[in-house]
């Protein structure tokens, strides 16, 4: 009777010396908890900083990739020009930043991801070029400058204070912008172009702005001019203004139209003949560039 008692207890022992064994083995501590990651830290520069204070700009878009794979996107406070990003060991990794930007799209893919202004707020968007580093523990720090990304036209009447003052036909416009650069393709630098509407009210002085991406190469910018009057439509242009405007990165163009000058009206307005005969006006569209 004694033999099988042994080998039971035997068997005991030896499930528990498995059983320790197993658990050693599979300690949380020893499972794997996916690729190795390194701390890098992302600077910019003083230039940009000083951009960004003047435009109350208080976080930025960092964006980091492997093999064309967004491995981070996020949009981080500024913390004085200097971030912190986890990134895996001992890649070849590209990267980007962005500021001011209404959103961005396809952010999965370096070759296709997309910057889109805000068209309703027509602020600046600042861009850093794509920088390439390799996250081997050699490299602790990777430097970035974003740059005014962005063009500008201005639409201004020609009229002066007192003769804008004096309008009572209307008390707003639409501006029609054609072809302006409202998204940034970042792997390339093309633009996409489309419509942007704008509107100019009487306390403003019946001016306007927007911005766009380059267009060099692209289709020419036009405006049409649409006028209203609490909230409708009482007259517009013949035809989109020829600007001809291209924009460019730090550019300005500067459209001046006499907005009461009939010839450009779809439809003649009460008193604008005797205006301009009262006042001895009749003026060209004129077309300014200049630096911003």
């Amino acid at each position: 009777m004694k033999h099988p008692v042994n080998l039971f207890f035997a068997l005991f022992l030896l499930l528990c010396s498995c059983s320790q064994h197993m658990d050693d083995e599979w300690k949380p501590d020893k499972l794997s908890n996916g690729p190795e990651t390194q701390s890098v830290g992302f600077a910019l520069s003083r230039a940009s900083l000083e951009t960004f204070a003047e435009h109350g700009i208080t976080e930025i878009g960092i964006y980091v990739f492997l093999k064309d794979s967004l491995v981070f996107g996020k949009n981080l406070p500024l913390n004085n020009g200097n971030l912190k990003v986890d990134v895996p060991l001992g890649e070849k990794l590209q990267t980007f930043a962005v500021a001011n930007a209404g959103h961005l799209e396809d952010t999965d893919s370096l070759s296709k991801v997309v910057v889109y202004q805000d068209e309703q707020a027509q602020k600046e968007v600042f861009i850093s070029p794509v920088a390439e580093f390799m996250s081997d523990r050699t490299v602790s720090q990777v430097n970035l400058e974003l740059k005014r990304a962005v063009g500008q036209a201005t639409f201004q009447p020609l009229e002066t204070g007192a003769e804008i003052a004096a309008i009572t036909q209307f008390d707003a416009m639409n501006l029609v912008f054609s072809n302006v650069g409202i998204g940034y393709k970042v792997n390339s630098g093309e633009c996409i172009q489309g419509n942007v509407t704008v509107s100019a009210g009487l306390g403003a002085g019946f001016q306007a702005s927007v911005y766009s991406f380059s267009t060099e190469g692209k289709d020419l910018t036009g405006v049409d001019v649409i006028y209203k009057k609490a909230g409708v439509e009482v007259n517009r242009t013949k035809r989109a203004l020829d600007t001809n405007i291209t924009f460019q990165v730090s550019k300005r163009t500067i459209v001046k139209m006499p907005i009461l000058d009939e010839s450009y009206l779809k439809y003649p307005f009460d008193q604008v003949r005797s205006m301009k005969m009262r006042t001895d006006i009749s003026r060209k569209l004129v077309i300014e560039e200049c630096d911003f």
